[in-house]
């Protein structure tokens, strides 16, 4: 399965940037993993910049380390 990193854009759009950043699952990416909807044209990004200082989705960020693996030699990668 892979991920990806969507924006949700606060009261002024797209022209505010990102208000925060959801992981998606790239079979649906218009569903946040913590449920929220994102819009079919927000930004993305790679889902390894997760964890290097975006502002993002807490409840997301759990949910992506629960799918996954994340600890070098894991042999579940």
């Amino acid at each position: 399965m892979t991920h990806q990193l969507r924006a949700e854009y606060g009261p002024a759009g797209r022209s505010g940037g990102a208000k925060q950043w959801h992981v998606v699952r790239s079979a649906n990416l218009v569903a946040a993993l913590c449920g929220r909807d994102i819009e079919p044209d927000a930004e993305t990004k790679p889902a390894e910049e997760w964890g290097t200082g975006l502002r993002a989705c807490q409840q997301c960020g759990s949910l992506y380390m629960h799918e996954v693996p994340h600890m070098p030699g894991d042999p579940h990668r």
